[in-house]
């Protein structure tokens, strides 16, 4: 048992009101007095509550993170001690202790107080409260004592409370205070800087923290037997202690000096010191904060001989020539530069060069350094030149040329800059000249002002049509997912209604609208710069002459085409199929404006876009270009709307003669091309639009002419066909199914993986590309094709992300069909890439296939667990059709009844059935029946997956896979 717990183990009589009762209650507080911390707080109110005899006491604080909160530090009620809780203090008596001073109520407390959940949890009816004070008369907290029963009050009573609240108080604040101290220790000890504190009388060392020591290689029991001279051998004894008498005498509040300190191994390091006086402890002591700076003093001593070695040559030349140190601060000038600025050198030294010759515009306006293109070459650790205005030490403003580039030491850091200037008015010779550029000095706010406006318009309409085409990729990814749908239900009709006219023209109709639909979705898509490009290098040239005669049967015979292709034309990277798409958009917004009457001129050519030329626009890059040019003699764009035409749905046509996606389509393909798109265009004299691609070096690329023939081949290959959305899905099946294909289906991509593991052999993986689920498309193909080596892949989607596509292109070797497709182009690119991975795998030796499981003409009796009746009827049909016997069971109860009364090859058993697992009852089968195969057939892959060794069966099948079932599971018992 502790001191303070003996103490509080003796009862005492409860005070009264007497002077022997103070004395009591400040001997009481003189036994506690050795206690710390919280104990300490315990130990004074169980003394408090027991002087006095009440139920409650408590200490409280206001809570740091609200003035209107507080919160409990130490509660002791009858006897014991309580859980500390945070309160609100509105609606409290404590409220009004910490807003004024002690507070009595010797009953009807809780009638007073309703509000307070902890008066009216205790019943109680006498409250007595004190404030506790800082040393500086700052309420920092309470004690109260709360009682169930009416409480008389007397003067020695109140001294009492106000004696524990005293001595409560000072411990409070001093716990505070020992908390402050311990963290401005840790704060001083792992701080980058070095910092030393030494005694007034000895001299020697006290503390020095981690950096210092770190720094010196000495431990702090042997720095504490030195002294500040023993680590700067630039000071004796004497010297050092003459050096801060100043501080000791009170002449000066700090020392600010550099020396040298001395590491343990000998070698030396410059130090900046920041030495002044301290009460520490109590005491006083030398405090020193000290800065590691050898690396400032080698590059100004690497910038002094520099500047001695040129000053001899720089003082020779008729330029003026302007040294600057690692601040900017100007540290040479040579004669020509004190000529050309009026100032002589002690003039500038050491300070901003910017400040002396650079610091107003013309205008009168001040001239911040941010905007100083001569102060960006240190930061930018560039070369600069240009040409700006200086003004002399008179006061007048002459024109300059300059060059300013950085000084580097021998590790190439940056350690200043070096300014060679030259006065050009000498350059300005005429009269007309010189007052041009006095008119080029004035106009130079109206010129950044309207500069300035220019690149925030453009940024506003590149953030824009960015929004704008986020949006649009992923309208069209919906569009055509529905189109597809759409467009594969009505090829299917089209077989089914085959020689019905009238049907057959509707249909046709309705497909047409599909197309416009699939073409309206990729305009959408190329606006959007969301389209999967396929890249070849190609020469604009021979493109555009391959499109003559397409362009003249779509033009119509009143419009003169005219073809200028520039000989030594390079060659460019892009998409050849989407280019002919743009140009041919191109070429029929010229017919329009021409109203079909008039000359459309073709033009390609190479180009250079300098630096000033693409810092007008967004996302240009300066360099080699092949244009292409479309120049018509229509009408013209008017200028009030020229910046809008490459909006998507924007349109000058009337309504219902165009999508307003045209050019929009165009831009996202040059865009996403990496190129740069410009139309000029004057009303009455006709537009010009130039598509600009980035040269390419590479050979040109041969590109294949797509395929002509719509003729729909088909199969006998099985596909895996992975398609999140129902419709789709079901659509794709159906059409596959009648090009002849086996057909398995898996609803996303972690169904398709457990097919793919259950060992099914699958020639084509179809899978779209965005779908929900962990586990993503791109993913699942390579796991498949690790599994099965000869798999091949066929993604299909409206919309790619950036899963297959990167940088705007198809991934190297990945095969993509665009939704919607048509029944003709699905069979045309499935048999392309089934080739395609027939030609690149290699040759395979015969594989020798199981024996089947099944005797020829055998007849199974196999029990359907099932409790879906439809899916029964279904299966029983299917089992019939191909010659077996069927007895059915909705749940497992009856499932077994049947087993234990007939005998059955094969158990077909669905997972989730209303009395149980199909998979648990499948288990028990397998031990009290081992000659019967087992199958569990589940349209739940996570519910049927798992490692009992069951055959599996995915829902929805077909025969085929009925069939490859039953062979399995017959060959497990067989």
């Amino acid at each position: 048992m502790s001191d303070h717990e003996a103490a509080d183990a003796r009862p005492l009589p409860p005070i009264t009101d007497s002077e022997a009762d103070l004395r009591r209650a400040e001997a009481r507080l003189a036994s506690i007095a050795h206690i710390t911390g919280d104990d300490y707080l315990y130990a004074a109110l169980e003394a408090l509550a027991g002087d006095l005899g009440v139920s409650c006491a408590l200490v409280s604080v206001v809570d740091e993170r609200s003035l209107a909160r507080a919160r409990t530090v130490a509660v002791v009620q009858d006897g014991e001690r309580r859980p500390n809780f945070t309160y609100d203090l509105a609606g409290t008596p404590c409220a009004d202790i910490l807003a004024e001073a002690a507070c009595f109520h010797p009953r009807g407390v809780t009638a007073l107080y309703p509000q307070d959940e902890l008066l009216v949890a205790m019943r109680a009816e006498a409250y007595w409260g004190a404030p506790l004070r800082s040393a500086r008369g700052d309420a920092i907290g309470l004690v109260a004592l709360v009682h169930t029963a009416p409480m008389e009050e007397t003067p020695v009573l109140r001294q009492v409370l106000q004696l524990y609240a005293t001595r409560i108080g000072a411990h409070l604040e001093r716990t505070v205070s020992q908390s402050v101290n311990e963290r401005l220790g840790r704060i001083v000890e792992e701080s980058a800087s070095e910092v030393y504190i030494f005694d007034v009388a000895t001299y020697r060392f006290i503390l020095v923290n981690k950096g210092a020591r770190d720094n010196l290689g000495y431990t702090l029991d042997e720095l504490r037997l030195k002294t500040p001279w023993d680590l700067k051998p630039k000071f004796s004894r004497e010297d050092f202690i003459a050096y801060v008498d100043p501080l000791l005498s009170g002449a000066v509040p700090r020392l600010d000096f550099e020396t040298v300190h001395c590491r343990k191994d000998g070698t030396c390091y410059d130090v900046d010191v920041k030495l002044q006086l301290l009460d520490f402890g109590g005491e006083r002591v030398f405090f020193a904060a000290i800065q590691d700076v050898s690396s400032r003093k080698a590059a100004e001593e690497a910038l002094r001989q520099t500047t001695r070695r040129l000053n001899a040559i720089l003082n020779n030349t008729s330029m003026a020539v302007f040294m600057m140190d690692e601040r900017q601060h100007c540290a040479f000038m040579n004669e020509a530069a004190e000529k050309l600025t009026g100032f002589r050198f002690h003039e500038t030294q050491g300070r901003p060069l910017h400040d002396v010759i650079h610091h107003t515009y013309p205008d009168g306006r001040p001239f911040p350094l941010c905007e100083c293109a001569i102060d960006r070459a240190f930061p930018d650790r560039s070369r600069v030149q240009g040409e700006d205005v200086f003004i002399h030490k008179d006061g007048h403003f002459y024109p300059v040329g300059y060059t300013a580039s950085p000084i580097r030491d021998e590790a190439g850091t940056p350690i200043g800059t070096v300014i060679e200037v030259r006065n050009i008015a000498e350059d300005l010779k005429s009269r007309e000249a010189l007052a041009s550029f006095h008119e080029l000095l004035h106009s130079k706010v109206d010129e950044a002002i309207a500069q300035r406006e220019k690149a925030e318009a453009e940024l506003r309409q590149s953030q824009k049509m960015e929004a704008v085409g986020k949006l649009t990729g992923g309208i069209a990814h919906d569009f055509n997912n529905l189109l597809q749908i759409i467009g594969g239900n009505l090829q299917l009709l089209q077989k089914d209604l085959a020689g019905n006219a009238k049907a057959e023209r509707r249909l046709d109709l309705a497909l047409t609208g599909v197309n416009r639909g699939a073409k309206l979705a990729a305009q959408l898509l190329a606006f959007g710069r969301r389209q999967p490009l396929a890249p070849k290098v190609v020469n604009l040239g021979r493109l555009v002459r391959g499109l003559d005669d397409l362009l003249r049967r779509a033009l119509g015979e009143s419009i003169e085409i005219e073809t200028v292709i520039s000989g030594g034309l390079w060659n460019t990277l892009v998409d050849p199929a989407q280019l002919e798409n743009a140009l041919l958009n191109l070429a029929i917004n010229a017919r329009d404006a021409m109203s079909g009457q008039g000359k459309l001129t073709i033009e390609s050519g190479n180009a250079y876009l300098d630096e000033k030329y693409a810092r007008q626009f967004e996302n240009v890059k300066p360099g080699q270009y092949v244009v292409l040019a479309v120049t018509d003699t229509g009408t013209g764009i008017p200028p009030e709307i020229i910046g809008q035409v490459f909006e998507p749905f924007f349109t000058t046509k009337p309504e219902g003669q165009g999508t307003g996606l045209g050019l929009s389509m165009v831009y996202g393909l040059v865009k996403q091309s990496g190129g740069h798109i410009q139309i000029y265009s004057e009303p009455g004299e006709g537009t010009t639009v130039r598509l600009y691609f980035p040269r390419d070096v590479s050979e040109e690329d041969v590109v294949a002419a797509p395929a002509t023939d719509g003729k729909a081949e088909g199969g006998s290959e099985t596909i895996l066909v992975v398609e999140d959305d129902e419709a789709v899905r079901t659509t794709a099946v159906e059409l596959l199914g009648e090009l002849g294909y086996r057909v398995l289906t898996a609803k996303d991509a972690d169904a398709a993986w457990a097919i793919v593991e259950s060992g099914l052999a699958i020639d084509l993986l179809f899978t779209d590309v965005v779908m929900p689920g962990k586990l993503r498309s791109p993913e699942l193909a390579r796991k498949a094709q690790i599994r099965m080596p000869h798999l091949a892949v066929l993604f299909t989607s409206g919309y790619t992300q950036n899963a297959i596509v990167h940088g705007g292109r198809l991934d190297e070797g990945v095969e993509l069909l665009s939704k919607p497709y048509t029944r003709e182009e699905l069979a045309q690119k499935v048999r392309q890439v089934l080739a395609r991975s027939r030609r690149d795998r290699p040759a395979e030796a015969p594989r020798n296939e199981p024996a089947s499981a099944l005797a020829a003409g055998e007849r199974l009796s196999l029990l359907l667990l099932e409790d879906e009746a439809l899916v029964r009827m279904a299966l029983v049909d299917m089992l019939e059709d191909l010659g077996h016997s069927s007895a059915e069971a909705g749940k497992v109860a009856e499932a077994r009844q049947k087993m234990a009364s007939a005998r059955f090859d094969v158990l077909i058993a669905d997972v989730n059935l209303p009395d149980g697992s199909g998979k648990d009852f499948a288990a028990e089968v397998r031990v009290s029946y081992p000659a019967t195969a087992v199958i569990i057939a589940s349209g739940d892959d996570s519910a049927a997956a798992g490692g009992d060794g069951f055959v599996q069966l995915p829902k929805p099948y077909d025969d085929h896979m009925l069939v490859e079932a039953l062979e399995r599971a017959l060959r497990q018992v067989r």
